[in-house]
């Protein structure tokens, strides 16, 4: 399980006030497991223990890419659009983290095609994925290292955008976009454009490692790596007892805090956290103790902990705040 959007500050702890609610599984995977730091995020560790590891250092955006058709013209780069609502103040562009988006299929294409007509000549594609994100694809902006949205939610995003020279044509067409955006009235006000630096994909073959899994979730990279293997990723199911009784195998699942905000009664973070404690982590510690899982392996915030079946039974491990392992 990969929690894309939890990044915690490291005084992590003060997260998990008296006021907030009760996290079980994650204090279980706290208290038991065992803790690895990821030097290069969740997504290369990924590929490297799906057993491709050929895909290691390819851009982000190159593997999304599979998910969607392919260029009909030569392209400098190419970058995951992912939608925004960015809420601006008087001295400052706020990113909530309920504000890193996921549109619905039929918004996506209509937005493609409004852009295909406004940029038409600019060098400039923008394509659905099916996570309900962008692929942009440009002939004339070069690929630059940007952050990814999930990084920034909770603060100002603009200090984290690129400011060398090079990157004018970047900020220029995000601008562009925004303001385009504005005239459609769409709910994303701006689109993050991030993962095109990196190794070009190239003409591998699909990785084998890839086939051997299953994947649920709406992530753009994930999306694009069981594309390669001639698989999809399919939506996250409500809870894990779906999978459970599937007998799915090895399966990952990429969570999302902002989708729990998004789709309930305003509610806070930790609240949205909770609810994916309840229905997804929770139960697999539980599995886990059942026998029913061989093993669970949950990453968040550059840090994978993992647990066997015997892990629980290391009884003289002491109780840790449940978000302070990911700190």
């Amino acid at each position: 399980m990969v929690i894309t959007d939890l990044y915690p500050a490291e005084d992590a702890t003060a997260a998990d006030s008296a006021a907030a609610p009760p996290l079980p599984g994650l204090a279980q995977v706290a208290r038991f497991g065992e803790r690895r730091a990821l030097a290069h995020g969740w997504r290369e560790w990924l590929v490297r223990h799906m057993g491709c590891a050929e895909l290691a250092g390819v851009a982000p955006a190159n593997i999304a890419a599979a998910a969607a058709p392919p260029p009909g013209a030569p392209v400098l780069s190419q970058w995951i659009a992912t939608p925004l609502h960015l809420q601006a103040g008087l001295s400052r562009v706020h990113l909530d983290p309920r504000g890193v988006l996921r549109l619905p299929a039929a918004t996506l294409a209509q937005l493609a095609a409004s852009f295909a007509h406004t940029f038409a000549g600019a060098g400039l594609e923008l394509l659905p994925l099916p996570c309900g994100e962008f692929l942009l694809r440009a002939q004339a902006i070069c690929a630059l290292e940007t952050p990814e949205p999930e990084r920034c939610a909770g603060g100002e995003i603009t200090p984290a955008l690129p400011r060398e020279a090079a990157a004018a044509a970047l900020r220029r067409t995000a601008a562009e976009i925004e303001m385009w955006l504005h005239a459609q009235g769409a709910e994303a006000n701006a689109l993050a454009l991030w993962g095109a630096a990196g190794a070009a994909l190239g003409s591998r073959a699909a990785p084998a490692g890839a086939r051997a899994w299953r994947a649920y979730g709406a992530d753009a990279y994930l999306g694009g790596l069981m594309a390669l293997a001639g698989a999809r990723c399919e939506p996250l199911p409500g809870d894990l007892a779906a999978l459970l009784q599937d007998d799915a195998g090895a399966v990952v699942l990429a969570l999302r805090v902002a989708q729990e905000l998004q789709t309930k009664m305003p509610v806070s973070f930790s609240e949205g956290l909770a609810r994916l404690d309840e229905r997804f982590i929770a139960p697999a510690v539980a599995a886990l103790r059942g026998g029913y899982l061989g093993r669970l392996i949950l990453v968040a915030n550059d840090r994978a902990l993992t647990l066997g079946r015997r892990s629980t039974l290391r009884l003289w491990r002491r109780a840790r705040a449940p978000l302070a392992a990911f700190a």
